[in-house]
């Protein structure tokens, strides 16, 4: 079997196990992590401060770099049908690895949060929209759909923008309203596409 064939089909066997993880992931609720809370209540505050500006900072880092990478190895031309490159094994790679890192980011985060007090909300619905919003992308790319290109991109985008709060939200604007446009010409056949990905992939970005 041709090695990108493999992969695209490995996304697809591996829904139900992701789903499987996500509910989990969704369901816990801080009292599982309370060993985190502990650790973090004993580190002295500078050490505590200095770690957290550390992981905040290679976070945003690295997740720039992704954000860059998907650009650069999977963007096409200036428009609202482009071409998709999953055939090509750059793309096909960097969007396999992006899309594991950001299920990783989902998991560490659950224990980086309390230990290092990094303040994000954990709310039961903000780890469904994450939650939801990762399944999505998970589908995605198992189908070979631009969608999950992105969805990468507003997960990565809103990591690496994440000191810079305005930027933050009008670059994920920009991301949802080209989004949206897509999913529009998919669902008036003028673009190649899942239409229920597509406008699965739109309401998860419109939760996030």
């Amino acid at each position: 079997m041709d090695p990108i064939a493999r992969v695209l089909k490995l996304f697809r066997l591996t829904i139900p196990p992701a789903f499987f993880l996500l509910v989990s992931y969704t369901l816990l609720g801080e009292h599982v992590f309370g060993l985190a809370y502990v650790i973090g209540k004993r580190l002295k505050p500078r050490m505590r401060t200095t770690l957290r500006v550390f992981y905040q900072l290679s976070t945003s880092a690295t997740a720039l770099c992704i954000h860059i990478a998907l650009l650069y190895t999977c963007g096409g031309t200036a428009s609202v049908c482009p071409p998709v490159r999953f055939e090509e094994r750059a793309c096909l790679a960097c969007t396999s690895a992006s899309a594991v890192y950001c299920g990783a980011t989902l998991l560490v985060e659950r224990w980086a949060n309390p230990l290092l007090g990094l303040n994000q909300p954990t709310g039961l619905r903000v780890r469904a929209c994450s939650a939801a919003g990762l399944m999505v992308l998970w589908m995605c790319i198992g189908e070979k759909q631009l969608c999950a290109q992105l969805l990468l991109l507003l997960f990565t985008a809103r990591r690496a923008l994440a000191l810079f709060p305005t930027s933050d939200q009008c670059y994920g604007l920009c991301i949802k309203c080209y989004t949206t446009l897509h999913m529009s010409r998919i669902l008036t056949h003028e673009c190649e596409g899942v239409s229920r990905l597509a406008v699965a992939t739109v309401a998860a970005m419109t939760a996030l």
